[in-house]
């Protein structure tokens, strides 16, 4: 429905423009340069080391929990009833502090994300920019979603031209 109704509200818009005058169009492929951008990779490669340590210490959570629940079921018949529930009250807590864990490193995760995206996004949005006043474009529309059916001149497409500006400003 929400691709309906953008693909609904650039035709307006198109429409609405081209029927003010000449206009000139480009058009790139958003994802293409997201993926391809060098200095993108180097920070999702962070993102994820990060990622990494924080599952580590949930990992360990996780194997005090299983140690906690073979002590447990190895419990000798001579234990108390008292002492086993104190033994599974122990286990319960254990297993909530990893849920609590894992959603704090969720969200922490999310929110790192977010962090270090924002400046790549902004650096990106910057160069499109830039490379359509040079162009002298009217209108840039990401081809990727679904807008672009047929273009007649291959100038209109500046998602190489984007990638190779982004990547000169990180050399």
């Amino acid at each position: 429905m929400k691709r309906i109704s953008l693909c609904l509200t650039v035709i307006f818009l198109a429409t609405t423009i081209l029927s003010a005058g000449d206009i000139k169009i480009g058009y790139l492929d958003v994802d293409y340069v997201y993926n391809e951008f060098s200095e993108k990779k180097e920070v999702e490669q962070q993102f994820n080391q990060e990622v990494d340590e924080w599952m580590i210490e949930l990992d360990e959570k996780n194997k005090e929990i299983e140690r906690l629940k073979k002590e447990y079921e190895n419990l000798p018949p001579i234990v108390t009833e008292q002492r086993k529930e104190e033994k599974l009250a122990l286990i319960e807590k254990k297993e909530n502090e990893y849920i609590t864990l894992s959603t704090e490193i969720r969200d922490r995760a999310v929110k790192r994300q977010l962090e270090l995206m924002k400046p790549i996004s902004e650096k990106i949005v910057a160069i499109i920019n830039a490379v359509a006043e040079e162009k002298g474009f009217d209108l840039v529309l990401d081809s990727q979603q679904g807008l672009i059916v047929y273009a007649k001149d291959e100038e209109m497409d500046i998602t190489d031209l984007v990638l190779q500006r982004l990547n000169e400003t990180t050399e």
